[in-house]
């Protein structure tokens, strides 16, 4: 079953027949809408658990955007940040339409900005999501900033050899600097470019297998 939940972003929720089941949140990139990003479901876990795509807040040229660029990065995040953290309360709430999932079982990612916003939020976080992952993204900040909450956050990080727009040496450097700072982190490049490959999401999949049905 597909709907929207009422929360403050636009959303499409794919729900789990399943009872007690776990929850994706996906996040697009830059210029993009959530509606990219429908066949997430059927290429991962599929209604074995939630899924809840999300539409960035602020409009962009073409599309939306969680941020802006050019050393304007933060205002952007923190609102984003805080916009995920309210809608985390209202999953677990008791409002009768919502699914009654703990902040603990929600994994938080995306593609691109919404991969940074993934990582920006979870690594600050006060209390732990279930994981990240983070395709073709980077790390914004400091990791004096990463919580104990955050180093307990498994994160799942991709990204492509040849991506001309993130290069992947930034992100590959930054993957390295998490670990250093104590951040349970696995990192998986590719030959692609600044995209998603199958070889990708399947290793996505296992990871939230081992997640959710280890």
């Amino acid at each position: 079953m597909v709907r929207s939940l009422d929360l403050p972003l636009r959303n499409l929720f794919f729900e789990s027949a399943e009872s007690n089941a776990p929850l994706l949140i996906v996040m697009h990139g830059l210029g993009d809408r959530m509606e990219s990003f429908r066949d997430f479901p059927d290429l991962l876990l599929g209604d074995r658990i939630h899924t809840l795509l999300l539409n960035a807040p602020d409009p962009y040229v073409v599309g939306t955007k969680w941020y802006d660029l050019d050393g304007r990065q933060e205002p952007g995040l923190k609102n984003s940040r805080r916009l995920l953290e309210e809608i985390a309360e209202r999953l677990r709430s008791d409002s009768e339409d919502m699914p009654h999932v703990p902040k603990n079982r929600i994994v938080l990612s995306g593609f691109s900005q919404g991969a940074v916003v993934s990582l920006y939020t979870a690594l600050r976080a006060q209390s732990e999501f279930a994981g990240v992952g983070a395709l073709s993204g980077y790390f914004f900040g400091s990791t004096d900033e990463i919580t104990d909450a955050g180093r307990r956050t498994p994160v799942f990080m991709a990204h492509g050899l040849f991506d001309p727009v993130l290069p992947f040496e930034t992100s590959k450097d930054h993957a390295v600097k998490l670990q250093s700072a104590g951040v349970t982190l696995s990192f998986h490049e590719y030959p692609i470019d600044h995209s998603l490959c199958l070889e990708e999401m399947q290793a996505f999949k296992a990871f939230l297998e081992t997640l959710f049905f280890p």
